[in-house]
């Protein structure tokens, strides 16, 4: 696996942002956001070397949100839906149209252009995958096109936003990587580590299809505890963040090159690396790596001293 590939990432919902938190993002590789920042945010990031993405829910939009193109599918068989769908992996509150990947020829060319328009470069498309249609629509869809995964149909929507040179940011598109990852620039395990046991994670972690797809960042989000979540990521291979602390150090840690496989002791795991240590303590005794000593229930990632 390319550890090189592990650089970093944020993620930042609330608009514009403030002067300390531009100088914050501009350090990041790649940030999400959920509206478009204002122009001057955006060239700024842009100068700095930083890479955007504009969130997209991936299966639908919601009615109060529609943009004036999305507007033109509802009634039509761009949709799944011919009455606005409430739950699932939506809004109970909120009215949902459900796109029919098969019918939306035009979405990449729409997404394509609403991004240029904001200057953005990609588009992270959240709520990946046929699990998170609305089973009525996704019932729909089976009556459409039967005998056709709606996931494959998806696929050749990620093939037109590529063409149309569209990075993607997927969320969880490694549940059917067959049809998501060949197309994806990076992915999202969002509260995947969390408060798992680790035995529990590791394997969660061997189901990702790293090898596979080399070109694909794996990005690890999370909302608390900033130590293991970079230390898992690290360990794993990938990039680890936790919403709202955007000024950890941690994230820009430089262990280098892995000097061999993750070691496993029970509840314990750490992996050494040309320049540190990054290692999850989730036992009830002190883990010892040389003369790092990680006390029960710690996390560290540890760069040697030049």
């Amino acid at each position: 696996m390319n550890f090189l590939l592990a650089v970093t990432f944020a993620f930042h919902y609330q608009t514009p942002l403030t002067t300390h938190q531009l100088q914050s993002f501009s350090k990041f590789d790649v940030l999400v956001t959920h509206d478009p920042l204002p122009r001057g945010q955006v060239a700024a990031l842009h100068a700095a070397g930083t890479k955007l993405y504009l969130y997209e829910w991936a299966v639908a939009f919601y009615d109060t949100r529609a943009t004036r193109w999305e507007r033109t599918l509802i009634h039509t068989e761009a949709v799944l839906n011919a009455a606005p769908l409430r739950g699932g992996a939506g809004s109970k509150d909120a009215d949902a149209w459900y796109f029919d990947p098969v019918n939306t020829g035009d979405r990449a060319k729409m997404l394509a252009a609403k991004l240029r328009d904001a200057g953005y470069d990609g588009a992270f498309l959240d709520t990946t995958t046929a699990q998170n249609v609305h089973p009525a629509a996704l019932k729909e869809f089976a009556k459409r096109h039967p005998g056709l995964d709606y996931d494959a149909a998806f696929s050749k929507f990620l093939a037109a936003l590529k063409r149309e040179r569209v990075l993607i940011f997927t969320n969880q598109g490694y549940r059917s990587a067959a049809h998501y990852l060949p197309y994806a620039d990076w992915d999202l395990t969002e509260s995947l580590i969390g408060e798992r046991p680790l035995r529990e994670i590791r394997g969660y972690f061997a189901q990702l299809p790293r090898d596979r797809y080399p070109q694909v960042h794996f990005g690890h989000l999370e909302y608390a505890h900033p130590s293991r979540t970079v230390a898992m990521a690290k360990m794993f291979g990938g990039a680890g963040y936790v919403a709202g602390t955007e000024d950890s150090p941690l994230y820009f840690a430089d262990l280098g090159k892995p000097l061999g496989a993750r070691v496993d002791r029970g509840d314990a795991s750490y992996r050494l690396f040309a320049k540190g240590v990054a290692a999850v303590n989730d036992s009830r005794e002190p883990l010892r790596i040389g003369g790092l000593v990680v006390p029960p229930g710690e996390s560290v990632v540890w760069v040697k001293k030049r």
